[in-house]
């Protein structure tokens, strides 16, 4: 295979897996933490994609804590 259509191939697979993550909707997040986020149902969710955890914190640092949901020294920090 050449390198051209290498990096063609390469290109189509990463355009296409990129489509399957889709970012959690913030108005569902209360609280967002390294592991996961309290969603507005009062439950814990873990990330399914790291980047979700990304975007949260990039665009929604008010309410992104940076560290575990069951982290005891931080029992009372909300």
């Amino acid at each position: 295979m050449s390198n051209y259509r290498l990096g063609a191939a390469l290109t189509i697979i990463l355009a296409s897996s990129g489509a399957a993550y889709a970012d959690v909707d913030a108005a569902q997040v209360t609280l967002a933490y390294v592991d996961g986020y309290t969603g507005t149902d009062g439950q814990f969710h873990p990330w399914e994609h790291r980047s979700d955890a990304e975007s949260i914190r990039a665009r929604h640092a008010d309410i992104y804590r940076p560290w575990r949901h069951d982290d005891p020294r931080h029992k009372d920090d909300h």
